[in-house]
């Protein structure tokens, strides 16, 4: 290759690393995917070491739960036309084990499935992996009757779930299932991390970056940026969360209905949680001081406090967005119940809402809207691929195609295959044509109007 051409792809990729890797970035999309009690510890944590951050008012929302958790007689009295959006809200815990198992439920997987998946999620350990794998899939073999590649489709199947990592069997999986989630813009920045992680990663452990970075061609300041993006953004333990015996679950948002029955959706986080701004009092310290230590130091608090400012009204604004598409999009399945829940690609969601697909994956990290009839996980009403995709969702999709279609030309079997293939779902002309049969529905020569 020619030393310019190869020296311009250098420099190009690291542009895109300290683009895509630049830690204000990684920072935001961190503050977005965090837990509402995980929020509030950091704003606590901020708060307390840096002068320049003011709680302006404090959080309600975790007080208001514990309460009436722990009193739930004196719920009636509670007055909730001053409290919209926490009449609904119990005293909801979560386990590792659950939390999968909620999930597993929207899989709608055929039996035996379902009990296969079952039992690869009991047997995943605390921290999130599937250990001993060969004999965990050994006896399901023998238990279930069935074949090898079975048991390792199902077990991708539960690899898409949350916690990012879970499921995996060694480290190097856990972090390559994380980062294939993370949705980069760069296909060749992907395949380095990639690579990173699936041939240098006991060399980036060990500091080695100078040899990493000449095996793969790049600069070692390079190396340096994936291993900060590997130690801040992917967690080696992703069961970590379910630390505690059990989780407490804490709602983001709540599905009401106003007095005419139109849905709406209630930031639950923005109602009652902290507000945050600069403190006037430190501001003004900073116009009027001419003490150059102390300008240093304020002026490197500050910057520290409007970043989380200024993160925490975004991740309100962005969280909004993304939940009111999905209500909007899943209105069927608010008013109806579970099996109308309709197929909706998180891809889809970032296109609508005009974010990356990466940013929709964080923001709907382990939050939860609240309805009348329980309390339900965001992330389930919306895929991030179609791995896994169930015979009803795969039905919907065929049923959704022929209903927009016109009348005086019904599209062919052939063609609902290639818009589905356009989706990213591989099915053959063969398949659509069962499940078109199954729904009823005549071949496209007999839908065709006089």
């Amino acid at each position: 290759m020619d030393l310019n051409v190869s020296q311009h792809i250098d420099q190009r990729l690291e542009q895109t690393l300290e683009l895509t890797l630049a830690p204000r970035m990684l920072a935001m999309l961190k503050l977005l995917n965090l837990p509402y009690q995980d929020l509030l510890e950091k704003i606590k944590q901020e708060s307390e070491e840096n002068v320049m951050l003011e709680v302006e008012h404090q959080d309600e929302y975790v007080g208001l739960i514990n309460y009436i958790g722990s009193h739930p007689s004196q719920k009636k009295q509670l007055d909730f036309k001053d409290l919209p959006g926490i009449e609904n809200i119990g005293d909801e815990h979560q386990t590792l084990e659950k939390y999968l198992l909620t999930q597993l439920d929207f899989e709608k997987l055929s039996e035996p499935n379902h009990q296969i998946a079952e039992a690869l999620i009991s047997s995943i350990n605390p921290d999130g992996y599937l250990l001993h794998y060969p004999e965990v899939r050994e006896k399901i073999e023998k238990d279930f009757n069935v074949s090898r590649p079975t048991v390792d489709k199902i077990l991708k199947i539960i690899q898409t779930f949350e916690p990012d990592g879970v499921g995996a069997r060694d480290l190097k999986e856990c972090l390559l299932i994380q980062l294939r989630e993370h949705n980069f813009q760069n296909d060749q920045l992907e395949t380095i991390v990639e690579t990173i992680i699936q041939k240098h990663l006991e060399a980036l452990a060990e500091g080695h970056f100078q040899k990493i970075a000449e095996s793969l061609s790049i600069r070692e300041a390079g190396v340096k940026q994936v291993a900060e993006f590997i130690k801040n953004n992917l967690n080696p333990k992703p069961g970590s969360i379910f630390a505690e015996a059990e989780r407490h679950l804490v709602p983001s948002f709540a599905y009401e209905e106003d007095e005419h029955g139109k849905p709406f959706v209630l930031n639950l986080e923005e109602k009652y949680g902290p507000t945050l701004k600069i403190s006037p009092q430190y501001e003004k310290i900073l116009k009027e001081t001419k003490d150059e230590e102390t300008i240093k130091y304020l002026k490197e608090k500050m910057e520290r406090a409007k970043e989380l400012v200024e993160g925490v009204k975004k991740r309100q604004e962005t969280q909004n967005k993304i939940a009111a598409y999905i209500v909007k999009h899943q209105i069927a399945f608010f008013k109806k119940g579970e099996n109308w829940v309709r197929p909706l690609l998180q891809k889809e969601i970032a296109q609508e809402v005009d974010v990356h697909p990466s940013t929709v994956s964080r923001a709907l990290a382990a939050k939860y809207i609240q309805t009348q009839k329980g309390l339900y996980h965001l992330k389930n009403l919306c895929q991030r691929s179609w791995m896994g995709i169930s015979k009803r969702k795969m039905k919907e999709l065929i049923e959704e195609i022929i209903q927009i279609e016109s009348q005086d030309h019904p599209i062919s079997d052939e063609k609902i295959k290639n818009q589905l293939q356009e989706r990213g779902i591989k099915v053959s002309r063969r398949a659509v044509a069962d499940y078109r049969k199954q729904l009823n529905i005549p071949a496209a020569k007999e839908r065709q109007t006089a």
